[in-house]
């Protein structure tokens, strides 16, 4: 009974007597099926992308180039814009990729990487042959990290080669450029979906360890992964401190509040007298707007609606465009720390369960 159990290892121990590369193997062989559609998902990622960049692009230019010199007409202007749109649907679609790995691998690692052995009880079983469940532990975690992490650094670098190349292209075409802050230019553009898809690992076998069922910890791992990205989304900003301006200003390099082209608007508002901001609606612009109509100092007009109102300045705040690294930085580093923990909390479980589960024996 010993020799057939060695010989015909279960999920989880390594067929060449405990060796690394025998136990990376054993992680590979069980989730194979996961890992072809892993490489089939990449692939995907990478064709809209690739396709992006050569022919869409090319499409887009060539319709521009046919243009020169005749842009005014409706019909010239619509080639082009149906042209970029092709382009750009498929940077998106790319970028669509990219953006839902961390959830599909949370909700693959949360259900199948160590809930479903808990569940069927194979873990236990290997943990009876040469495989310590630390061991056992380290490959779940680090195997599928290697793979995900090679899986998505070819579509963050694609996903900017696509972008950049067609940046020229989108000034010219497009009325309106994308923000740095926003999804697409941030997330697609950045390096936090490396650290997003780590954690997603870390916090699903966690997760599996918990809860030791398959679906429910599947739900967990989507939940989570979900909320935490919801969270980052909305409240991203608060990562890194804010710049404050005060003063009205409205010329060809910013808006009324001050704020140039590529600073992110957080809040806006009005002092007073006694020096407390406070909320305000910006209401004497109208005053502003009639000064400037009649060639007269449009900021004179502006504070003296203000001092008619009982306020003294206005004042922003913003993130300008030198804090995209530190932010994508500071969320990099919330996504490894969460990961960290879980690792953690991982290691710390299992031990307690291996020993709870000796003392009863």
């Amino acid at each position: 009974m010993i020799t057939t159990l060695t010989s015909h290892s279960p999920a989880g121990a390594p067929p060449t007597g405990g060796r690394p590369a025998g136990l990376i193997g054993t992680v590979l062989r069980l989730h194979r099926w996961a890992l072809w559609v892993w490489i089939a998902y990449v692939a995907l990622g990478a064709g809209l992308l690739l396709w992006a960049w050569g022919p869409a692009l090319g499409d887009a230019q060539a319709a521009v180039d046919a243009c020169a010199g005749l842009r005014t007409g409706p019909r010239c202007g619509g080639s082009q814009f149906t042209a970029f749109s092709w382009y750009e649907n498929h940077l998106r679609y790319g970028f669509c990729v990219i953006f839902m790995a961390p959830f599909l691998v949370g909700a693959w690692a949360a259900a199948s990487l160590t809930a479903r052995e808990m569940e069927t009880g194979t873990a236990h079983l290997a943990w009876t042959q040469s495989v310590t469940p630390a061991r056992w532990l380290t490959a779940k975690l680090a195997v599928p990290a290697v793979v995900v992490t090679a899986g998505t650094l070819p579509l963050l670098a694609l996903y900017r080669l696509a972008y950049r190349a067609g940046e020229d292209l989108r000034t010219e075409v497009w009325p309106v450029g994308k923000e740095w802050w926003g999804e697409e230019f941030f997330t697609g553009l950045g390096i936090a979906t490396v650290p997003r898809v780590l954690c997603a690992v870390a916090v699903g076998v966690l997760l599996g360890l918990l809860i030791r069922r398959t679906l429910a910890s599947l739900g967990a791992g989507v939940l989570f992964m979900t909320a935490a990205s919801v969270k980052f989304l909305v409240a991203r900003h608060v990562l890194w401190p804010t710049e404050i301006r005060y003063g009205y200003s409205h010329d060809v390099h910013t808006t009324y509040m001050g704020v140039a082209d590529g600073e992110w608007l957080l809040e806006s508002g009005a002092v007073t007298p006694a020096g407390d901001r406070v909320p305000y609606d910006f209401g004497c612009m109208d005053a502003a707007f009639d000064a400037r109509q009649g060639k007269r100092d449009e900021a004179e007009a502006f504070y003296a609606c203000l001092k008619e109102n009982g306020l003294s300045d206005v004042w922003v705040t913003y993130h300008p465009k030198s804090h995209y690294w530190p932010l994508q930085l500071a969320e990099s580093g919330v996504w490894l720390a969460v990961a960290a923990l879980a690792v953690y909390l991982s290691y710390r479980l299992l031990r307690r369960r291996t020993a709870l589960r000796k003392g009863a024996a």
